[in-house]
C-alpha cells in the first residue's frame, strides 16, 4: 500500500502572509514540516503543492519535491489536485504550519488506515486542558464515540455544560487539523457540494460526517502548535530554543 504525504502550501494569507516561507531558526518553516514529514515511516513519498513560484524555487533551493497547482480554494482541494495524478492509496494532507509536527505523529494518524481498511479517513485530536482553549472559537473541539469515531466538529464549547475548573475530569478534546485519507475518498470529498453544517461552523471536515463518512480520531499528547499569527511563531521559535 503506497502511502504519500501533500503539503499545500500558499504565500497569500490575510492574517500572515508568506508565512510558509518565513525563517525559523534558519530555515523556512515549511522546510520544518517537509523534513519532519520525510521521516515518517508510514510515507513513501513526500511533496509540497503549491501555486506561488516564491514557494516552489524555495522548496527546490533546499532539495524537497515541488509541485505546482492552479489556484485552489482550500488547501484540502489542492492536496486533491496532486493525488488525482498519484497512484498512491493513502494521502496525508499535512500542515505547512505546524513546524512542531513529529514524524510518529504522521505515523499515528496513518496507521488505522493501514491496519483497517474500513476507515476511510483519520485524523487526530489533543486534551484541552485550560479553560481559555475550551472558550476559544479558534479552537476547534470533537467529540468522539466509543469506537473512536468523530460525533461532531465545533468551535463551540462541546461538550457543553462543564464547569471550566473541572476540565481535567472531562473528555474534552480540541481537534488536529491533519488528515489522512484513501485516495478515492478524498477524491469523491472534493467533488461534493458544500454541506450546511460545514457552512455554518466554517469546518469542512463536517462536510464527510454529512455525507455518511466516518472520521477516525486518535489521541496525540505531542503538543502543536499552528502558526496562523507572527505571535504564535514567536511561541514556537521559544519551544525550539531559538
Amino acid at each position: 500500500m503506497q502511502s504519500v504525504g501533500i503539503i499545500p502550501a500558499r504565500y497569500a494569507s490575510s492574517r500572515f502572509e508568506g508565512k510558509p516561507l518565513v525563517n525559523l531558526l534558519g530555515k523556512p518553516m515549511v522546510q520544518h514540516v517537509y523534513e519532519s514529514a520525510c521521516c515518517a515511516e508510514t510515507l513513501d513519498e513526500v511533496i509540497i503543492a503549491t501555486d506561488d513560484h516564491r514557494i516552489y524555487d524555495a522548496v527546490t533551493k533546499f532539495g524537497g519535491n515541488v509541485q505546482m497547482t492552479g489556484e485552489c480554494e482550500t488547501g484540502t482541494e489542492r492536496v486533491a489536485v496532486v493525488a488525482k495524478q498519484l497512484k498512491c492509496d493513502v494521502v496525508a494532507n499535512i500542515q505547512g504550519d505546524e513546524p512542531l509536527l513529529k514524524p510518529d505523529q504522521i505515523d499515528l494518524m496513518l496507521q488505522p488506515l493501514l491496519d483497517n481498511p474500513e476507515v476511510q479517513v483519520c485524523t487526530l485530536k489533543q486534551r484541552v486542558k485550560t479553560p481559555v482553549d475550551y472558550r476559544d472559537i479558534n479552537v476547534v473541539k470533537v467529540v468522539t464515540n466509543t469506537c473512536g469515531n468523530a460525533l461532531y466538529f465545533s468551535r463551540a464549547s462541546i461538550p457543553g455544560k462543564i464547569a471550566e475548573a473541572e476540565l481535567h475530569k472531562f473528555p474534552v478534546f480540541r481537534h488536529v487539523g491533519l488528515y489522512a485519507y484513501r485516495r478515492e475518498q478524498l477524491l469523491a470529498f472534493t467533488s461534493w457540494d458544500r454541506t450546511p453544517y460545514e457552512l455554518a461552523e466554517g469546518l469542512e471536515q463536517l462536510r464527510f460526517l454529512e455525507n455518511g463518512v466516518p472520521i477516525h480520531v486518535v489521541e496525540t499528547d505531542t503538543p502543536l502548535i499552528g502558526v496562523d499569527v507572527p505571535a504564535d511563531l514567536e511561541r514556537v521559535k521559544r519551544i525550539l530554543g531559538g
